[in-house]
């Protein structure tokens, strides 16, 4: 039973080590907040391929930096993962031979008849413009008259970026929201458009590549410092090698069954759960050093300590209920907790008894004190929470939470402002069906003719319906004929032989192809598109029409959370008061108090920055879960030296755990960090008080 210990530890490694392939981690963090409605927004975001644009600049508008630019274009359609790229603003050879085939339909007709006199003057009009210009003047022989007309709207050939150069707009068809498929261009990109200086690029999927390896070296980085400081703690504090040995063999264990049953329940791992892993064995320590401390390693079998058990069940009841949250980062790391708290429990309290570590010596003090006055730090901790409540304010803004990366929102703004993509609002049209969709899209251009969409270049079947009739309606024939007989008399000859040629045969048979800028895509039972329109122009929102806000979805995503946080916190709260009573009955003010004094010191070290964001929350539930063992431990204690000692020394444990997250530039871990260090100052005041 003596190497018990080290047998689990190998045994789930091996279970490790042969399930390794299987447990995926993820290191994009900010989309395990998003609720349905918003992972929804961004499933439809994406097949509408706003997150597949990537835009190119070359510096400067000469002819050689826009043979070079062509030059780039060559390069990137060589790229198994880019779809098509684009330099010029004029249509493509598809789209040219959609709108020959649609030109009737698509253009707007000018359907007053014309008698004879009328037909005569602008053909002899057309005439003698040809004759009297000094230059070449194309001359339309399918449209002689001028009835119909399409609005291109093309002020210049190539897209130019501001003050910058002229760009390259290219498609991936890679899945942007994986970041190793992102990753795999990412780097193609940066290699191919080193060899061309003076170039800037960016696509939206460059923040999840970027922003990922920054928090996954960033994290990585904490585990190795946090487990060299434990490591170093746990060897100066126990100075006993045996004891240290096995306690880091029991984190281990700790720590792997967390991540094995964790990979059993969810799809991947979220690599902060990592980061938490070392950092929440810390909070398991101190199971381990009220053991040793009280000499309980000396005995055989299951170890029975009501302080310890109730302290323990405490602390794993509070991350069972979180567990059941509706915010993915928080369950996962919440069930990681409580998985790995148990598991060092059962460890401790049972494996260890088994190893025969003696107690050490320390000096007795065999009473029972108080070491502050409960009614009195409880009034201070409900002054301080009047004072944070009427000063914070929750940071709903979900990008403060991530890596900030500053030269990507510098290049995302430039090309956005300079492009003047900030010129129009995006609106997201839904319907159930196709045609209900295009229809809701013609009853907005009606409102608002300066809309862009999927309108430019298909109707919906009532809308080409009426058009066909109203060209049918219209006497095409008499008006061929008139042009015939009269070009013929001003000297055109047979120039307009084809004019308006077969309008009559004409059928609805337009479709959206790749090559067209605007898509409809169906998720799930509804059908999707999006149109942009001025920004200066107020559009009526709702039945299928909604401004396409990412921000605000994730600001009510945020929000949500913040209320379901305080709901959940609530109900730990009144968790702990009841297992308060179980241990101490009505005298609850002095083990309440441990758990009251760290959050209002840490309320009020917030508020003096002014805000408070959902990672601080979290943090705070923690603070609640480890706090709440010490004055279980603390209450009415016959052993203060030894209770004392196994405090301070997991006190420091936990320091070492979290406090290295407070270095992290990632504002999430960051506030972790904050918030346990202040709040494990707070329990060493409480330790170390006295009453006056």
């Amino acid at each position: 039973m003596k190497h018990l210990n080290i047998f689990i530890f190998l045994v789930l490694s091996a279970i490790f080590l042969f399930f390794s392939s299987h447990i995926k981690f993820s290191t994009n963090f900010l989309e395990v907040f998003f609720s349905k409605e918003s992972v929804n927004l961004f499933s439809v975001t994406a097949k509408l391929g706003l997150t597949d644009n990537i835009v190119i600049s070359k510096k400067g508008f000469s002819d050689k930096s826009l043979d070079e630019l062509y030059q780039i274009a060559d390069e990137l359609k060589k790229l198994p993962e880019i779809s098509r790229v684009t330099i010029s603003n004029m249509p493509t050879a598809n789209i040219k031979e959609y709108y020959k085939k649609n030109y009737y339909l698509l253009a707007d007709f000018n359907n007053t008849k014309l008698s004879k006199e009328n037909i005569t003057q602008t053909l002899q009009k057309e005439y003698d413009n040809l004759q009297d210009s000094f230059v070449y003047i194309p001359l339309d022989t399918n449209d002689p008259l001028g009835l119909f007309r399409i609005d291109f709207n093309l002020s210049d050939r190539y897209i130019k970026l501001k003050d910058y150069g002229f760009v390259i707009r290219a498609k991936t068809t890679i899945n942007t929201s994986s970041a190793a498929e992102s990753k795999v261009l990412y780097d193609k990109l940066n290699l191919l458009l080193a060899k061309h200086n003076g170039t800037i690029y960016y696509a939206p999927f460059f923040f999840l590549v970027e922003n990922s390896s920054h928090i996954r070296s960033d994290t990585q980085t904490i585990i190795v410092i946090a487990t060299i400081l434990l490591l170093l703690l746990y060897f100066f504090m126990l100075k006993n090698y045996k004891l240290l040995i096995h306690t880091v063999v029991a984190i281990g264990s700790s720590i792997l069954s967390a991540i094995l049953l964790s990979s059993l329940f969810f799809d991947t791992i979220n690599i902060m759960a990592l980061a938490f892993g070392i950092s929440i064995t810390t909070i398991s320590i101190d199971y381990m050093f009220h053991y040793y401390f009280h000499g309980d390693f000396t005995k055989r079998g299951f170890i029975k300590q009501k302080r310890v058990f109730f302290g323990f069940i405490t602390t794993f009841g509070v991350f069972v209920i979180f567990s059941f949250i509706d915010i993915q980062l928080f369950y996962e790391l919440s069930f990681f907790s409580a998985v790995s708290l148990l598991s060092a429990y059962i460890i401790f309290s049972w494996v260890f008894s088994y190893l025969d570590i003696k107690k050490p010596l320390l000096k007795e003090q065999n009473v029972e004190i108080k070491s502050f006055n409960p009614l009195f730090i409880v009034f201070i901790s409900l002054a301080l929470f009047g004072y944070s409540y009427q000063n914070l304010k929750f940071d709903d803004n979900l990008r403060n939470l991530d890596y900030n990366n500053v030269k990507l929102l510098k290049l995302s703004k430039k090309f956005r402002e300079d492009l003047k993509q900030s010129k129009y609002q995006n609106i997201l049209i839904k319907a159930k069906s196709r045609e209900s969709l295009l229809q809701k899209y013609e009853k907005l251009q009606e409102t608002h003719p300066k809309i862009v969409g999927v309108g430019k270049f298909i109707f919906s079947d009532a809308k080409c319906r009426e058009k066909l009739l109203t060209l049918k309606e219209y006497d095409f024939k008499n008006v061929k004929n008139l042009i015939d007989v009269e070009s013929k008399k001003i000297g055109f000859n047979d120039a307009f032989v084809n004019a308006y040629p077969k309008i009559d045969n004409m059928k609805c048979e337009m479709s959206l192809s790749e090559d067209m800028e605007f898509k409809i895509v169906k998720v799930g039972d509804s059908y999707y598109t999006l149109a942009f329109i001025p920004k200066d122009k107020k559009v009526l929102l709702g039945d299928g029409v909604e401004l396409l806000d990412v921000a605000k979805s994730l600001s009510q995503d945020m929000q949500k959370s913040k209320e379901t946080i305080v709901k959940f916190m609530t109900f730990s709260i009144v968790f702990i008061i009841f297992m308060l009573f179980l241990v101490s009955g009505l005298d609850i003010l002095y083990p309440l108090a441990f758990v009251l004094f760290p959050l209002s010191i840490v309320l009020f070290f917030i508020s003096l920055f002014g805000t408070i964001n959902i990672m601080h929350m979290f943090a705070l539930i923690i603070l609640i879960a480890i706090s709440i063992d010490y004055g279980v431990y603390m209450h009415k204690t016959k052993t203060l030296s030894q209770t004392k000692s196994a405090i301070k020394y997991a006190l420091f444990s936990t320091l070492a755990g979290f406090g290295v997250l407070i270095f992290s530039d990632t504002v999430a871990l960051n506030s972790i960090g904050f918030v346990i260090t202040i709040g494990v100052g707070a329990i060493f005041i409480l330790l170390y008080g006295r009453e006056i």
